[in-house]
């Protein structure tokens, strides 16, 4: 594509599990890094997390950007926010991150048909505290009738949102117990979606509600595309003057 296209710059992104050194996703993350050069770029990647940009939920994305070889090559954007991230800190120090709490706050939106979690695992929510998962009801928690063996479930299983940080990586395609749930014990609503990805909330999705859960899902957040394509105006900016 790029030899094809000869385009003056170029930003790519994907998942942050390609940049992971397994059998899965690294070998064609370190084939596609060898194959950029040879159409005559160089190359600098990252792992950006929307949180350090005012996201308002900690989703990492690998992110690839280039230009023809010789000229500047653009820079990753540099954080605005920062905070806890995995087993430790990411981002500006001293802007913490944008909470769930903080997006959601003020948003009226209408209970959508589905929107009640049932079924096997569905009546274990409500004791689930905001920002825990199925864990709760594991004997390593304490709980005095454990349900699960601890680490025997994905991490979002009956993951609830807590209002205090940003939400966890929201999929496009969850299972029926797969957070993260609001912390009133149901599913996240269409108008809450779009805030926690930052899309403004006029901004209007066509389809069924799987569908529309399948586009924001996965989309890359307007903020951080704005931060990263901004980089990349920067870049073109320079080899135009």
């Amino acid at each position: 594509m790029l030899t094809e296209a000869r385009p003056r710059a170029f930003l790519l992104e994907n998942v942050y599990a390609l940049t992971f050194r397994n059998r899965a996703g690294r070998p064609a993350f370190e084939r596609l890094l060898a194959e950029i050069p040879s159409a005559g770029y160089d190359v600098r990647w990252g792992v950006l997390n929307a949180a350090d940009y005012g996201v308002p939920q900690l989703r990492p994305r690998v992110f690839i950007t280039g230009v023809p070889r010789g000229e500047r090559l653009p820079k990753l954007p540099e954080p605005t926010h920062g905070g806890q991230w995995e087993r430790g800190h990411t981002g500006h120090a001293t802007h913490p991150h944008v909470t769930a709490g903080e997006a959601l706050a003020g948003l009226a939106s209408e209970p959508e048909p589905g929107e009640s979690v049932n079924g096997q695992w569905g009546h274990l929510l409500p004791a689930i505290p905001p920002g825990e998962n199925y864990l709760h009801y594991t004997a390593k928690r304490g709980h005095p009738q454990p349900l699960f063996e601890w680490r025997s479930r994905y991490w979002n299983f009956l993951l609830k949102l807590s209002p205090d940080r940003p939400a966890p990586t929201i999929q496009a395609q969850p299972g029926p117990y797969v957070g993260p749930f609001h912390w009133d014990n149901r599913r996240l609503r269409v108008p809450e979606l779009k805030r926690l990805f930052t899309f403004p909330d006029g901004f209007a999705f066509v389809g069924s509600r799987k569908s529309v859960q399948a586009q924001i899902g996965n989309a890359v957040p307007p903020l951080l595309a704005r931060r990263a394509g901004e980089a990349v105006a920067v870049a073109l900016q320079d080899m135009a003057s």
